[in-house]
């Protein structure tokens, strides 16, 4: 029996109490393991979201080696335009200093008609080389534009 004024202590009392403390246990538990679940959601999609943005810089890295290709093209293209004006310009001159007679001077001058179109040629498929590269920029940047990079989360 028990004291006036203490705690009953009945085996039904113990039991509830186990009882209790076993359910917030319980639900603890279920807590910890959602929030775990949660993590490892957050951590495969953080993971996603950097092999996308991964992804997006080495398109930029080669967007931006084919922009310092293009411009060391347009250099060459601008040096052998330079070159062309110099030998249209000297080339009477040259012509008439090397021509000693007019089968040699027309020989001479078929040689620089094929040369000149040479040169236009490639300078042609410099130009269709430069349409193809722009016309895959725009595709690539309407692609960019199409897809949506994954923000990042506060």
């Amino acid at each position: 029996m028990a004291e006036k004024g203490g705690p009953e202590l009945s085996w039904q009392t113990i039991v509830g109490a186990l009882t209790a403390v076993g359910i917030l246990a319980a639900a603890q538990w279920t807590i910890f393991q959602t929030q775990f679940a949660n993590v490892d959601k957050a951590a495969s999609a953080d993971r996603a979201q950097v092999e996308a943005l991964k992804a997006a810089l080495a398109n930029y890295l080669t967007l931006r080696e084919h922009g310092e290709y293009r411009d060391a093209v347009a250099g060459r293209l601008d040096d052998l335009r330079h070159r062309v004006m110099v030998l249209e310009a000297s080339k009477d001159s040259i012509i008439s200093k090397l021509a000693h007679d007019p089968v040699e001077s027309g020989t001479f001058q078929a040689v620089a008609k094929a040369a000149d179109d040479r040169v236009t040629l490639l300078q042609n498929q410099i130009t269709d080389i430069n349409r193809q590269i722009a016309a895959a920029l725009i595709i690539i940047d309407n692609n960019a534009v199409s897809r949506k990079v994954p923000t990042l989360p506060p």
